[in-house]
């Protein structure tokens, strides 16, 4: 019998590399600015086309901001007065809100946009 030195066994194959790409969906000014106008119109609330646009605080600061805005000027309904603050103030925040979401889409890096 001829003695063979005894070898380690080889070496496992590498384990297969797993890349991953991450699609980010092209976003559009144009549907910020339907997302800060249409639930601001129906239901009192804009800051949804800054959530879409990627900027969730500003988005929320705008929703809370009016809510907070709009409580101030129900009150002022009592004095009349608040008849003449409230659509100044929607109207004011629907096109400060709408300009700044729809920059704000157009402002992200193409690669975040999917571009």
């Amino acid at each position: 019998m001829s003695a063979q030195p005894h070898l380690p066994p080889p070496p496992p194959p590498p384990a297969a590399q797993h890349v991953h790409h991450h699609y980010h969906p092209q976003k559009s000014s144009g549907i910020a600015v339907l997302l800060e106008l249409l639930p601001g119109a129906l239901i009192q609330t804009f800051g949804i086309g800054h959530i879409y646009a990627g900027n969730v605080g500003t988005g929320l600061l705008f929703m809370f901001g009016y809510w907070a805005v709009a409580f101030v000027n129900l009150l002022l309904c009592f004095v009349v007065i608040g008849f003449f603050t409230w659509p100044l103030c929607w109207i004011g925040t629907a096109i400060v809100s709408s300009v700044i979401a729809s920059n704000s889409v157009q402002s992200t890096p193409a690669q975040y946009r999917g571009a």
